[in-house]
């Protein structure tokens, strides 16, 4: 009653798959469909459902592909990985290196500024002893007698950069 009209559609069907030319063309389709699967086409780009569909219906072709894509994809993350571990241990040692120069100018500048103020002193003691009881007045006296700054003075100056 109810199975009727199926078995009526389902009968030829059953008698041709089961027959001498039928039996290899469905053998040959299962196999077909195993490797290739369903084709859904874009019915696979639905959020969520599309992702579940497919898994239902690919076959081992996608299923291999979708591997070596994850594969792949595993490997250039690796490499991307350590391609930035690489990159911050070079940012790492340049600064290091930036550190190391800031602090050198710094300790050299500390040290100019020792020999500055040495030199400055040093030329007021000159200053100090050319200007003394005998050169009370007398600064064209001074300036004939050739008395300028000592050359040891000078050199100093000159190291500084003054």
């Amino acid at each position: 009653m109810f199975l009727g009209p199926i078995l009526v559609v389902l009968g030829p069907i059953w008698t041709f798959c089961t027959s001498r030319v039928g039996l290899p063309l469905v053998v040959a389709g299962c196999i077909v469909l195993f490797y290739e699967g369903l084709p859904i086409g874009p019915l696979r780009y639905i959020p969520y459902a599309g992702p579940v569909l497919a898994g239902f219906v690919d076959g081992r072709v996608d299923r291999e592909y979708a591997a070596g894509q994850l594969n792949e994809r595993l490997v250039w993350q690796e490499k991307q990985r350590r391609a930035e571990l690489a990159a911050a241990a070079k940012a790492k040692a340049k600064q290091a290196e930036i550190d190391a120069a800031a602090q050198e100018l710094a300790d050299q500048a500390d040290a100019d500024t020792l020999r500055i103020a040495d030199l400055e002193d040093r030329i007021r003691q000159q200053k100090d002893e050319d200007n003394g009881p005998n050169a009370a007045g007398d600064t064209a006296g001074a300036c004939k007698s050739g008395r300028g700054i000592p050359a040891r003075l000078s050199i100093g100056i000159d190291a500084v950069g003054r």
